[in-house]
């Protein structure tokens, strides 16, 4: 694994678990959700982006991002 896509995978668990906490949901049903609404893979794709932002603006995304997609926490 390179370093690059281990900065990537600790966006990914620092989101998820950060989710799973604000959302107040167990970690099957953030996991189904993320993977549901690609959200592990939207933070891949994008992570040249969004990791210019902190966590929280990256977890404001992905709220955003599932709001959009008619779901709501």
């Amino acid at each position: 694994m390179s370093e690059h896509q281990i900065d990537i995978a600790d966006m990914q668990c620092w989101v998820f678990r950060m989710a799973q906490s604000k959302w107040g949901m167990t970690a099957a049903d953030s996991s189904a959700l993320f993977k549901k609404y690609g959200i592990f893979g939207f933070i891949s794709e994008c992570y040249d982006i969004l990791h210019l932002n902190g966590y929280a603006c990256v977890l404001h995304d992905v709220e955003t991002l599932l709001k959009n997609r008619g779901v709501s926490m």
